[in-house]
């Protein structure tokens, strides 16, 4: 339990008289208060790394090219490919569903359409929706800004559909 003196004013007040409902009132008011706080700098957290992260991907996918070999090279290092990302081939020999994407989002950036899908089918799609994820979260953003908590269920079905796709894809090309 809490000392009197941590409690705001307002619940100090309300303990001083006999009045204990109100007193249970200014608790849970000031506990909702705490918990939309809370809520909001959880959402403000979420979306900035989000856009982020987003921002991240489109940049390096303009700044980064395909060699020759068709791996991914940064023009500013020293080397000539960077090295895999994908643990799932380098550890065990098996694409993963994602495999692909990166090398995907680079031809794309540079306008080579044929060989972005050609790299990953759904690489179009991948990229279309990080590029979408820049006005959402900027939008959602803005919005705690004002004070508006919106919890909608679309996102995550979204995300959810894009992983099915991704594991649809990646389970074809299995027969392909």
């Amino acid at each position: 339990m809490t000392s009197p003196s941590s409690r705001p004013a307002e619940l100090i007040a309300a303990l001083d008289g006999d009045n204990v409902d109100s007193a249970v009132v200014f608790e849970i008011a000031d506990d909702d208060a705490a918990a939309a706080t809370r809520r909001r700098v959880q959402l403000r957290d979420h979306h900035g790394t989000m856009l982020g992260v987003c921002l991240a991907v489109i940049v390096l996918s303009f700044a980064l090219q395909l060699n020759a070999e068709g791996r991914v090279r940064a023009s500013w290092l020293p080397f000539d490919s960077l090295p895999p990302l994908c643990g799932s081939r380098a550890l065990f020999g098996v694409a993963c569903p994602g495999c692909g994407l990166t090398r995907s989002f680079v031809a794309l950036a540079a306008g080579d359409f044929a060989e972005s899908f050609r790299l990953h089918r759904l690489g179009w799609l991948m990229a279309l929706a990080v590029a979408l994820q820049i006005p959402y979260r900027t939008w959602r953003l803005h919005e705690l800004r004002r004070g508006v908590i919106s919890e909608s269920r679309w996102p995550l079905w979204f995300g959810r559909a894009l992983i099915a796709a991704l594991i649809a894809n990646w389970g074809v090309s299995f027969f392909l």
